[in-house]
Formats: C-alpha cells, sequence, structure tokens
C-alpha cells in the first residue's frame, strides 16, 4: 500500500526543545483523509448517544426549557422599538419593530426567507430610525455580511457589505449612504474606512487606511458628531496603537490624536469629547479626558479597584459598569467628572448593559439573570432615573429554589481561592455527590451568576454546579487578571485543580463522582486540568477549546490573543505553553476520563482542527479504553447561532454524556415540565 506522505508526523526544533505534532494532516479540512477522519467520529458519536436510553426524555425537558418565547437585541431609538423576537417552536429570531405605547410589531427580516441554518440580528440603526443595519450570519461563525433594511418598506436593500469581520459602521448624515471597516478574507495588505453610497454600484470610496499586519486592527467608532479609526498593532511583547478623528461633516480629513501608546488605552467619545479608558501605574482603570492633541486633559472618572466592564454613553452622561464584591453595580458620572447616584440594581445576579445605537437617546437598556432566572431585560430612564421591567423570559418557576453557598479553597501556592457551590438540595453534606464543576480563568472574565438550562436539568437531577473563582479571571480586578496570565498562564489550572481536590477531601464529591465542562478558553481549562490530572475527574465536557497552544497562533484571528496566552516566538512564552498545551501532554500509557469534544467547521475562533488533533492523539493509543467522543457539526461554529431544533439535540447529547458518566439515573418517566411562558 503506498505511504500516505501527508499523514506523516511533523517534528520541529523551536528554541532548542524538540516538538512532535502527530497529527498536523488533520489541520488541513480539504485533504479526504480529514473528511474520512471526521465521517468516522460523527458515526461514532452516534453510536454512543444511540446507546443513552434517557436521549428523548432529555431532550424534551431540554425542549420544555428552550421552546419559549425569547426577545433580545433591544433598541430604542426615538418613538420605536426595535427587537429581536424568537417566538415559540420558530428555529430562529425574527428582527421587528413597534412603536412607543403599543404592542402591535411589525415583523422586519425573516431569517427562513434567507437560507437554512442563518440568523440575523441588529447591527446599528440610523439616527431616525428610518434605516437598519442587519447582520446576517450562516452557521455560528463570528464572520457576518451586513445587509442593509428600509425599515418603512420593510426591505432589504440590494446594498451588502460582504462576509467579514466587522470592525465598525455608522450611517452617514441623511442616510444617503454608510461608512465601515471590514476584514474579508480577500482583504488586501491594509487596513481601510469605505464610504458606500445607497444604490449605487460604484466601487466604495475609501475614505482612511493604514497597513494592516498579523494581528492588527482598525476599528471604526462614530457618534453624532465625530468620527474615529482606532489602529491596534503588535509591538514587540505588548501591542500599540494610533488614533485618528474626523468631523462627520468632513469625513475625508483625519487629524492624528496620538501614535504608538500603549495598550490598553481605549478612546471612546462623549459629544464632541474625546474621552479614553487608560490604565494606571497600579494597573487599574480610569477615564480621562484627551485633547485632539493627544494630551490627557483631566480625570472624568479616577481609579476603582473594579474594572470596568461596560459602558454607555447618553447626551452628557457615562454609565459604567462593575463587579463589586460579588455584585453588579452601574455607576453615573456626568461630562464634568461628578458621580451621580448609581442606578438601583437588584442585589443578586448578573447584570449586564446591552448596546446602545444613538448617544442622544433618553436611556439605555439591561439584563439581569442569575442561577435560577433567566434573562430579563430592563429600560433605563435617563430623564428620572428609573428602570422598569420590559421583558421577561420563561419559564420563572420549577418548583425548586436554587441554594447558593459561598466557600474558599486553598490553592497548591497557598492563596486563598473563592468558590461558589450551587444546588437544589437544602444543604450540602459530606455525602459524596455528583458535581459539574466549570470555571474560566482568563482575559479578566469575571464567573458571576448566569443562567444555564444544562445545569438547571443537572441540579434537577441531584448534582451540584461548583465554580471556582480563579485567577486569570476579573473578580479582584486586574492582579487577579494577571496573576493567571500568559507566562502564569498554568496558575489558572493550579486553581482549577486545587478546587477539585478540595471538593473531594471536604467529602462533597469523589473522582467517580466528578465531571468539568467548558467552552473556549474554558475549554482549554477543562483539557488541561484533564491531561494533569486525569484521576481527578470521571468526565470532560470540551466546548470549541483551544488545545495546541503551539500553533494556537496559526489559526484564524488568534494572534490577537498574544497579550492573554503568550507567542511562540518569545523563548519563555514559548515554553509556558509548551508546558501545559494539552495536545502535546497526552501520555501513552494513560486512560484518560470519558470526554465529549463539541465543534464544527464555523468556528473561526476556536479552530476546529485543536479538536481533530486532540481527539486523534486521544483515541489512537491502546492505552484509551473510556470514551472519547467528537460531535462534529459543519453548520456549528463559536457564535450560539444554530436553529432551535439542532439547539435541543446538541444540548441533550451533553446531559446524556454527563450523566451516563456519572452513572446518574433519570426517574421514570418525564422530568418535571417547566411552565410555559
Amino acid at each position: 500500500m503506498p505511504l500516505n506522505i501527508s499523514k506523516l508526523p511533523i517534528q520541529e526544533t523551536l528554541h532548542g526543545v524538540t516538538v512532535r505534532d502527530p497529527y498536523r494532516w488533520l489541520e488541513d479540512r480539504s485533504l479526504p483523509e480529514t473528511e474520512e477522519w471526521i465521517r468516522e467520529q460523527q458515526r461514532q458519536c452516534e453510536t454512543y448517544f444511540e446507546a443513552c436510553p434517557d436521549l428523548d426524555t432529555l431532550e424534551r425537558r431540554v425542549r420544555d426549557y428552550l421552546n419559549v418565547e425569547v426577545v433580545d437585541q433591544p433598541a430604542r431609538v426615538e418613538d420605536r422599538y426595535f427587537y429581536r423576537k424568537r417566538r415559540r417552536s420558530e428555529e430562529q429570531g425574527s428582527l421587528y419593530v413597534r412603536r412607543f405605547g403599543t404592542e402591535i410589531e411589525r415583523l422586519l427580516v425573516d431569517p427562513s426567507k434567507l437560507g437554512a441554518s442563518t440568523s440575523v440580528g441588529i447591527h446599528s440603526i440610523a439616527e431616525d430610525g428610518k434605516l437598519l443595519a442587519v447582520e446576517v450570519r450562516r452557521g455560528g461563525e463570528d464572520r457576518k455580511e451586513i445587509r442593509v433594511l428600509d425599515v418603512e418598506g420593510r426591505l432589504l436593500l440590494p446594498d451588502r457589505i460582504p462576509l467579514g469581520y466587522a470592525r465598525g459602521f455608522t450611517f452617514v448624515n441623511e442616510n444617503t449612504g454608510y461608512l465601515y471597516a471590514q476584514e474579508t478574507l480577500n482583504s488586501s495588505n491594509e487596513h481601510s474606512i469605505r464610504l458606500h453610497n445607497i444604490g449605487e454600484q460604484a466601487r466604495d470610496e475609501v475614505l482612511f487606511r493604514v497597513p494592516r499586519c498579523a494581528g492588527s486592527r482598525l476599528i471604526l467608532m462614530a457618534n453624532t458628531d465625530l468620527l474615529g479609526a482606532f489602529w491596534i498593532r503588535h509591538s514587540g511583547s505588548g501591542r500599540i496603537a494610533d488614533f485618528w478623528v474626523a468631523a462627520r461633516t468632513s469625513p475625508r480629513d483625519w487629524s492624528k490624536v496620538f501614535a504608538s501608546r500603549q495598550i490598553p488605552y481605549s478612546p471612546l467619545f462623549c459629544q464632541n469629547r474625546i474621552f479614553a479608558f487608560a490604565e494606571t501605574a497600579s494597573r487599574r482603570q480610569r477615564v480621562v479626558e484627551v485633547t485632539f492633541e493627544g494630551e490627557e486633559l483631566r480625570v472624568v472618572v479616577p481609579e476603582t479597584e473594579s474594572r470596568i466592564r461596560e459602558c454607555a454613553v447618553i447626551k452628557d452622561r457615562l454609565y459604567l459598569s462593575r463587579w463589586v464584591q460579588g455584585a453588579s453595580k452601574i455607576d453615573v458620572w456626568d461630562i464634568a467628572g461628578q458621580e451621580n447616584i448609581p442606578i438601583d440594581l437588584p442585589e443578586d445576579g448578573t447584570v449586564r448593559m446591552l448596546p446602545c445605537f444613538t448617544q442622544t437617546a433618553d436611556g439605555f437598556f439591561y439584563s439581569r439573570e442569575s442561577f435560577d432566572s433567566p434573562p430579563a431585560i430592563y429600560e433605563y430612564d435617563s430623564r428620572n432615573g428609573t428602570s422598569r421591567l420590559w421583558y421577561q423570559q420563561g419559564p420563572l418557576h420549577r418548583g425548586r429554589s436554587f441554594k447558593v453557598r459561598k466557600e474558599v479553597f486553598p490553592s497548591k501556592d497557598g492563596v486563598l481561592v473563592p468558590v461558589t457551590l450551587v444546588t437544589h438540595k437544602e444543604e450540602i453534606n459530606s455525602c459524596p455527590s455528583p458535581v459539574i464543576m466549570t470555571s474560566y480563568g482568563g482575559f479578566g472574565v469575571v464567573m458571576s451568576p448566569q443562567f444555564s438550562v444544562l445545569v438547571a436539568i443537572m441540579m434537577e437531577l441531584g448534582a451540584i454546579l461548583a465554580v471556582p473563582h480563579i485567577r486569570g479571571g476579573g473578580e479582584f480586578g486586574k492582579a487577579w487578571h494577571d496573576a493567571g496570565r500568559a507566562r502564569n498562564r498554568q496558575v489558572c489550572f493550579d486553581d482549577f485543580i486545587a478546587a477539585a481536590e478540595w471538593l473531594c477531601n471536604q467529602g462533597i464529591s469523589s473522582p467517580r463522582q466528578l465531571a468539568t465542562f467548558g467552552g473556549s478558553n474554558s475549554g482549554l481549562l477543562v483539557a488541561a486540568a484533564m491531561t494533569q490530572r486525569p484521576d481527578l475527574f470521571a468526565a470532560v465536557l470540551c466546548i470549541a477549546p483551544l488545545l495546541d497552544m503551539i500553533r494556537y497562533e496559526s489559526f484564524d484571528q488568534a494572534t490577537k490573543w498574544r497579550d492573554e496566552y503568550g507567542t511562540v516566538g518569545d523563548p519563555e512564552e514559548f515554553r509556558a505553553l509548551y508546558a501545559y498545551s494539552p495536545y502535546h501532554h497526552v501520555a501513552e500509557d494513560i486512560n484518560y476520563p470519558p470526554t465529549l469534544f463539541v465543534t464544527g467547521d464555523k468556528d473561526d475562533r476556536c479552530n476546529p482542527a485543536h479538536v481533530r488533533k486532540m481527539a486523534a492523539v486521544l483515541q489512537e493509543r491502546n492505552s484509551q479504553k473510556s470514551p472519547v467522543i467528537v460531535d462534529y457539526s459543519e453548520a456549528r461554529g463559536h457564535a450560539p447561532a444554530l436553529p432551535l431544533s439542532v439547539r435541543v439535540s446538541a444540548l441533550a447529547r451533553r446531559i446524556a454524556f454527563l450523566c451516563r458518566e456519572l452513572a446518574i439515573s433519570l426517574p421514570k418517566g418525564d422530568l418535571d415540565v417547566a411552565p410555559r411562558s
């Protein structure tokens, strides 16, 4: 039989270290061998779940939760509300508009008319509400096409921005056209901001351009007065940025504000002024006003321990969302630097400010969710400082409320790390129980209370949720993030493993009853924990992860994460990456825990090659007796944008996997049915 050269292992020497890559060929999706491998994985996946007798029951329970009316992406422009709504039994959400003070809504865009696995969302709205920029996705990819809708005529115009990564959009005055920055696969060696005149087929005019290099970005910013061009690129071990502005009335006349400024440093507009989020020497954030020559004029919002998570600018006020001592908070500051009374928020749960499409509005929207409550949307009125419930997603009541317990545990280096335990039980005792554990540990993300259908159903079946607030997150400011970032990444895994050990030592769980789950950066976390301590876990659910950390920069847009993970080009950062890269630490003689990988061809954030290679290296060893399953879909991407029926099936499979490997039996008959909303 002829030797298949494409499938030969690769061996490289990097910074004096020999690195093996036995499944490099699986990076190439176009190879017939890769296609054959995927088809075999899909067959094995079907066989595994055909042996799960309770899958139909779980699908019905998942559908009870997911098949409810869902409204999101609300925006108010003048006297009209725009939003996305998915009615019960619809596969995807459609875009609607209705007048203030009435419940009569008009359908604007139905994604079912645009093709299978297509979803739509609100991208931008003209100041007068007469034009809508609609983002169109196929599957769950990050790239999107932008279409323009005539709101009054409810008609998609021929004008469109081709599929790519959206970096900014704004309609020009009088709605005669729009400005945009969009990275496409066919982009040249430059970034640009372009002007398109609606109704014209002529080539879009380039108004601004800068060079393009690995990991660089050009972001278009805009408000009613100003345009901004924010160019970010790598320099040495960090990132720098240049910033230009132009008046909306003169979009071809750009003036440089600053050059080569160290990131993090993020400008924003407020009326005709330039503000910026800036870090102090102590790594804390503050908001400053910047002159048009780039000089810091004054401090508008002083530094605090807690980092700013979101910001909305409404007229002459800044609304800043923070996570402070385990609770959400929205501060209010005027442009003179005076702090106003903060917005009154519920004490528990997680509050997120939703995108605001105009700074001239009288308020904005925010959502609130918790472990036992799906998202509710509130509209805040800046004129009187009050909020009202605008929409509540159901179902709300499931018979038993969740119990939340806060604890701390010592990590490997002795640092005390908090952990949140959530259960349906009256109390957590010393009798070991099934536990599902997750965290994130990266990018300064706070693990705040969120509603999860997977978690809700697993707790109905007797499992406990454990969420350790490991370093790399943002629970305790920038220092907590930096403690698990780049060369310090192993600290994240140490914290996570220490949490698993603590759960077992406390008698809350046991290695035979402890499962981990996570996606994206959290997928890297659970995979690294599995390869470092396979004896601690009974099951691993790994969704859309990074796994080959030596080549992560080679895929898609991943070079933008060098600040978070480090780069293989730096010898010390390479050694840190190689020391924990899950793909490179699969031992020949270990039977790793049962693992379910979830990925798909449309994932252009965490490339599916990570899963293909990791699954292959796990499966093709004689010592691997536990199942390693790959749930692979051509349409699945990183964004949660698949049709309802696909989501129901996929989520039921994940729960069935956890139940099977944790030996959780379902009660006879259906699970308790969630009330309809």
